[in-house]
């Protein structure tokens, strides 16, 4: 199904509907982006669940039994991104706009049964293409999918909104995917750690997987490997305001030195065999982890599970009975802008005094001629963007990254 030209998918972070007031600028700001584009426009609107709401469900989920079955996890948490679709299309249609859901297996994203972490298998467009003819604005809960098998509903896991709205739009032949969100896109360290950081104004699919796996509270990962392998340009935008443009990730590109200090990882030790085994049923199961070598014997190294979404101790010691020991360190890594990474496991308390350190050995604001003005309409917006991205060079394929 081809789209170009006819067809944006855009999609909102649960931040984005933190109240009540919240939900009309953005109601404002995809009516108007209908009004202003010729033709018979649509737009896939791809929502998470309202800030708090997944987590109140889960907290609930936990109260009743503390060990639940992932299978009813995936039942019982994909919910809170389907109420916040069913919000966000009642407020369109009060703002005048022809808008309806799609759920389950109207959405079209088949996955295998690897519950919580559910893994792409097919994207199938044809129920969505019919909701098209009839409707302006489709919204989707982010993260939900269906079994391919069996038709069951499963999730993506946390965070996996990204990784709906590119799949689809990647399946729609769009151009571009547009996210929006309370930060407005990627920025040279945590801001919230490092004062100095500065955003990033455009950064190649490479560097953002290998910063999401490595903690950074980016895009998610599988995300940005999907749009890597399509070639799909991803738009950042602030969800407030002018919704103005803040990063552009393209699979050519200039890479940018970046700090990432994950607070959340959890650091495991132990024999080297034990380690690669651990590390390869991680793998099997979509949980990003990685090895960090010790600098003092290359024989030695550390298993590091990021992003903090997975109880590894539980699955690793008490379920798996593997010989190893969590280690009160964490993990900070450092991306240089020649593609090579750098990693360090420091204690807890010392992780943003190092980060602070290793941004201002590291990082210096690079400098983009072509500047997106603020408060241009939709049309005016895409045309900045088309310039911004004229001024950038090609960087190393994906794959020539992985292996520097």
């Amino acid at each position: 199904m081809k789209n170009r030209g006819v067809l944006s998918v855009m999609k909102f972070g649960g931040s984005s509907f933190a109240s009540q007031a919240h939900f009309v600028p953005i109601c404002q700001w995809i009516h108007r982006h209908l009004r202003e584009l010729e033709g018979d426009h649509r737009v896939i609107c791809i929502v998470s669940a309202p800030s708090g709401l997944t987590e109140k469900y889960r907290e609930t989920l936990l109260a009743l039994n503390p060990m639940p079955t992932s299978r009813l996890i995936d039942a019982g948490l994909p919910l809170a991104d389907s109420l916040g679709a069913v919000f966000v299309a009642a407020a369109l249609q009060a703002a005048g706009v022809s808008a309806t859901v799609a759920l389950g297996n109207q959405i079209g994203l088949r996955t295998d049964r690897n519950y919580t972490r559910a893994r792409l298998h097919a994207v199938e467009t044809d129920a969505l293409a019919a909701l098209l003819e009839e409707h302006q604005v489709i919204v989707v809960p982010g993260g939900q999918a269906s079994a391919a098998d069996t038709g069951e509903t499963t999730w993506l896991g946390k965070n996996s909104s990204d990784l709906s709205a590119i799949a689809l739009a990647a399946a729609l032949e769009c151009e571009n995917v547009e996210i929006y969100s309370d930060v407005p896109g990627v920025y040279s360290c945590d801001p919230n750690i490092v004062p100095e950081a500065y955003l990033l104004p455009q950064l190649p699919h490479a560097q953002a997987v290998e910063m999401s796996r490595s903690g950074a509270k980016v895009l998610h990962h599988r995300g940005v490997e999907h749009a890597l392998q399509h070639r799909l340009r991803i738009v950042c935008r602030s969800n407030r305001d002018d919704f103005s443009i803040g990063t552009i990730l393209e699979v050519a590109g200039l890479f940018q030195s970046t700090v990432i200090p994950d607070a959340r990882s959890q650091v495991f030790s132990g024999p080297i065999a034990v380690i690669n085994i651990a590390a390869q049923e991680l793998e099997a199961i979509a949980v990003p982890c990685l090895l960090v070598l010790d600098n003092n014997d290359i024989n030695t190294s550390r298993l590091v599970v990021t992003c903090g979404y997975f109880d590894a101790p539980h699955f690793l010691v008490a379920g798996r009975q593997f010989p190893l020991i969590c280690e009160d360190t964490r993990l900070i890594s450092v991306i240089k802008n020649d593609g090579s990474i750098l990693r360090e496991l420091v204690p807890p308390s010392q992780l943003a005094a190092r980060a602070r350190e290793l941004h201002k050995s590291h990082c210096k604001e690079p400098f983009f001629p072509v500047k997106q003005s603020r408060g241009e309409s939709s049309s005016a917006s895409e045309k900045g963007m088309d310039a911004q991205l004229a001024v950038f060079t090609n960087a190393e394929e994906y794959q020539n990254v992985r292996a520097a």
